[in-house]
């Protein structure tokens, strides 16, 4: 077994490998480039109220096991609160609302109950709902974006734009018209293949550090290893085709037995070095990995708008608001603001900050007009540029196991072949196979 094996990345991925590893007695070292563990699932204090900030809205899913046993292991698992069944409102312009209010039924009647109910799908989309569960058993299709699955599967245009769409935005960070039907697939066999509590949407009631970070960080040095912020590492020294060890920015090296990488595609490729001519075929491989980012404004507001912990916006801009207010509030953390998501936004990034705060408040207004004109006394926008990687039915095919060409290199990260999208749960069960890479090369 390898007696020191450094880990790349404090993030989900790299956290659960690294517990992992030091749980099975194991010395590691996790490098980490920003000043505090996260990753891209990570929180901050707003510097101008105190009060608790995510990088972005992070949803978790009932069925997301592996997630919520590496929380178990942390201690953190009651931190994050789930609804009772899934339900989710929709609302739009003026006010209208539709709800997708699931029955605790047995699968896949609890999902395909709640779509029956969903006013404004036509008739005939839902009767054709056995076509969606059908096609979810066949074994192919990788080529297919969502898109052109949903049309083959007999869903409309108006049961897309008032469900299917949201849906795909959510879980896959994409355009349907690009997004690989393979991720949505397979969140679906997990909201309808599953049991009912599957299903059930959960949130975390504390900040995404809170729940992860500094618990994995302790656990890991409890247990003899290191944890190294404001670290990002720059390269890999060679000896063959196995790594000897990994420099830093500040030149200084750190030699491992083995390293595990849960950095995403374009910053993994910046390690490999032109030396290692068994990385070619994967390096060319990460250069067509591209990435899909998030936007999120956060408005503080002179009166409450909504008593829903979260609604789904349809025919605005943006596409999810998260009553922050009330969700931390289930931990006794006080927060006084909105967040308002747009999930795929490369058409948004890069507008003035003044923009995007009316933008918002313009949606909020238009889904909310009893709450009368709202006045934000504070806003904040947050642009997380590489949320995600976008899987097209091309990138799909590309995503690369644990092992890499280099027989002590091992990968990790969402992006990763797992079998789904590029969630939360992706990027544990990474981790953990991963670490299992590792233990199994000695």
């Amino acid at each position: 077994m390898s007696d020191h094996v450094v880990v790349i990345g404090g993030g989900f991925a790299g956290l659960r490998a690294a517990v992992s590893l030091a749980d099975a007695g194991v010395r590691v070292t996790v490098l980490e480039s920003r000043n505090s563990l996260g990753g891209r699932a990570r929180s901050f204090t707003d510097p101008a109220t105190g009060e608790v900030v995510d990088n972005g809205q992070h949803l978790f899913l009932g069925g997301y096991h592996r997630t919520l046993a590496f929380l178990d292991r942390l201690g953190t698992r009651g931190k994050v609160q789930f609804q009772e069944r899934l339900k989710v409102s929709f609302v739009r312009p003026g006010g209208k609302i539709s709800t997708l209010d699931c029955p605790p039924a047995p699968a896949p009647l609890h999902l395909v109950g709640g779509l029956l109910g969903l006013r404004g799908i036509p008739l005939q989309d839902k009767l054709r709902l056995v076509r969606v569960w059908s096609s979810l058993r066949e074994s192919g299709g990788s080529g297919e974006t969502v898109d052109q699955w949903l049309a083959r599967a007999g869903q409309g245009k108006e049961s897309r734009r008032l469900f299917w769409d949201p849906l795909t935005i959510a879980a896959l960070n994409e355009d349907p018209k690009k997004a690989s039907a393979v991720g949505l697939k397979q969140v679906l066999r997990t909201m309808m293949g599953e049991s009912w509590p599957n299903a059930r949407l959960g949130m975390a009631a504390v900040g995404l550090s809170d729940l992860y970070g500094e618990q994995s960080r302790r656990i890991i040095e409890e247990k003899g290893g290191t944890v190294r912020l404001n670290c990002p590492a720059v390269g890999l020294e060679l000896d063959g085709n196995r790594v000897k060890s990994v420099r830093l920015a500040d030149g200084s090296r750190i030699e491992a037995g083995a390293v595990i990488s849960s950095l995403p595609p374009a910053a993994l490729l910046k390690l490999l070095t032109e030396e290692a001519p068994l990385c070619a075929e994967l390096s060319d491989s990460l250069r067509r990995f591209k990435s899909s980012p998030i936007l999120s404004v956060n408005l503080w507001l002179d009166r409450p708008v909504t008593e829903e912990f979260f609604v789904a916006f349809i025919g605005c801009r943006f596409q999810w608001l998260f009553n922050k207010q009330a969700i931390l509030k289930l931990a006794g953390i006080p927060a006084g603001y909105v967040s308002l998501i747009i999930s795929a936004a490369a058409d948004y990034l890069d507008r003035p900050n003044e923009e995007l705060v009316r933008m918002a408040v313009e949606d909020l207004q238009h889904c909310f007009p009893a709450a009368g004109p709202v006045a934000p006394t504070r806003s904040q926008v947050v642009r997380e540029r590489d949320a995600t990687v976008s899987l097209t039915p091309e990138t799909e095919k590309l995503r690369p196991g644990p092992q890499s060409p280099l027989q002590n290199l091992f990968l990790a990260g969402d992006w990763t072949a797992t079998g789904l999208p590029a969630t939360i749960e992706s990027a544990v069960r990474s981790g953990e196979r991963a670490s299992e890479a590792v233990l199994m090369s000695c």
